[in-house]
């Protein structure tokens, strides 16, 4: 059994509030019934790895200097934390049959109990989300009122022993709720079957808030209002006439400038930027992905927001037009087993998809008859299921009577083929050459015109 280990985060800004007066606290605990050997802790958009010993224990530390909260994912099963200075919390997660409450034991167990206690609570509402966004506004406002009537009795409880947990937490719950009413102008239009008018008025309550508070910065509730909201100010203002035809680069310019002009901070504005600049990397063209990237890079004031770019950038280069793709091996739904290299000589236009996927199933009709335009021609088309439920893809598979090269990724979005070919969403197409080269990544879909021109343009090349 080798030791598990013990690692004081390198990336300060993942627990910290501050610089000043950093004491050690420590994440200890049990992941029983996971197949991998590492856990991850998430905060202000940082991730660090916890390892995870033979058995599934572990122990990890972080220096912080301020109450704060972080979230520690095993898999899809995730929780979120408070730590203050000093303090020791223990929690054991069953991947399988997870607990009702995970803490168990450590100085920080009646805030974190209250914590889970709390987001169970609130969860049990928002869980229907139908019903929820459909209410009244008379009804919506007053469903908040009980439930932080409810939450802050709960909140009471701890504040005899931790004054700092009890502050923070009503604040949390603050944002939360702020972030509810933020989005039930639109979700209840949409969901009534009416026609969503934006209006900047139903939103002018956010600027009530602090846009630079460092002390509420770990906590994701708030930082998602802010973002929300300077994403609403500037898809308004983009969509004014004196924008129209400048390039993604140049609209994501002014984003940048507005980021500036609202929020105070320094790096709470990197933190905002550097999430939309991982958004193009991951989403647009390469040619915008690099531009943006490399703007970000250049003008970043933070290195660890700075260094994640980078890291997302030379990731996506892999995939860039002439790189080798990366190789798979996958059953299909009839037993078989094929490899990329199958298909040398064709060109090879990967799907990868879900059962559950809306947009995937979508698009069968419009790849149904590309498969039909091109059938004879050298090109394969070959879909690759990354659901977690196989029965549900074989059910659809038959269902659908979805012919061709039909394969199941096993592990689903941790599976090599999703994280190689760097799946964040589904549908996701990619369109590789005869010589097992990247052509185009993400490739169009097959109802985009474009995609027609781009597979008779190598297929001449042949």
């Amino acid at each position: 059994m080798r030791n598990f280990l013990i690692i004081a985060l390198s990336l300060t800004l993942l627990a910290s509030c501050g610089t000043n007066g950093l004491k050690e606290t420590t994440i200890s605990g049990q992941v029983e019934n996971f197949d991998n050997d590492f856990a991850l802790l998430h905060s202000k958009g940082i991730t660090d790895t916890i390892w995870l010993a033979d058995d599934g224990s572990f122990t990890h530390t972080v220096m912080i200097s301020d109450p704060c909260y972080l979230r520690i994912r095993a898999g899809r099963n995730s929780n979120l934390l408070y730590l203050n200075p000093g303090g020791d919390i223990k929690l054991d997660v069953d991947i399988k049959n997870p607990t009702e409450n995970p803490f168990k034991a450590g100085s920080l167990l009646q805030q974190n109990s209250t914590l889970y206690d709390v987001n169970q609570t609130v969860n049990s509402v928002a869980k229907d989300f139908r019903s929820l966004y459909t209410l009244s506004q008379e009804d919506f406002a007053s469903t908040i009122d009980s439930l932080k009537i409810l939450t802050s009795t709960m909140i009471e409880r701890v504040k005899g022993t931790d004054k700092g947990f009890a502050s923070l937490e009503n604040a949390r719950i603050d944002y939360l709720f702020a972030s509810w009413k933020y989005n039930y102008p639109e979700y209840n239009a949409r969901l009534s079957g009416n026609e969503f008018e934006p209006n900047l008025d139903d939103y002018a309550f956010v600027n009530q808030f602090d846009f630079g508070n460092k002390k509420h910065f770990s906590m994701s509730e708030y930082t998602s209002l802010i973002e929300n909201h300077i994403n609403n100010i500037y898809y308004n203002e983009i969509a004014r006439d004196e924008h129209k035809g400048k390039s993604v680069f140049e609209q994501t310019l002014i984003l940048f400038d507005m980021i500036d002009s609202l929020v105070p901070d320094q790096t709470m504005q990197d933190y905002y930027k550097h999430n939309s600049t991982s958004e193009a990397v991951k989403w647009s063209s390469l040619e915008i992905a690099k531009n943006v990237a490399e703007h970000f890079v250049a003008t970043a004031k933070s290195d660890e927001y700075r260094t994640i770019i980078e890291r997302d950038l030379a990731k996506r280069m892999l995939l860039a037009p002439g790189q080798p793709a990366p190789e798979f091996t996958l059953t299909s739904i009839d037993g078989k087993e094929y490899s990329l290299s199958d298909f040398k000589g064709q060109i090879v236009y990967l799907d990868f998809w879900a059962s559950w996927c809306g947009p995937c199933l979508r698009e069968i009709p419009s790849l149904l008859k590309l498969k039909d335009a091109y059938k004879g021609k050298p090109i394969a088309f070959v879909a690759i299921s990354i659901d977690d439920d196989k029965s549900a893809w074989e059910k659809m598979v038959n269902e659908k009577q979805l012919k061709g090269y039909q394969l199941h990724a096993e592990k689903a979005w941790q599976s090599d083929a999703a994280k190689h070919y760097q799946v964040y969403g589904v549908p996701t197409f990619v369109l590789i050459d005869g010589e097992g080269k990247i052509i185009e990544y993400p490739a169009t879909r097959p109802s985009d015109p474009e995609t027609v021109l781009t597979i008779d343009k190598h297929l001449k090349q042949l």
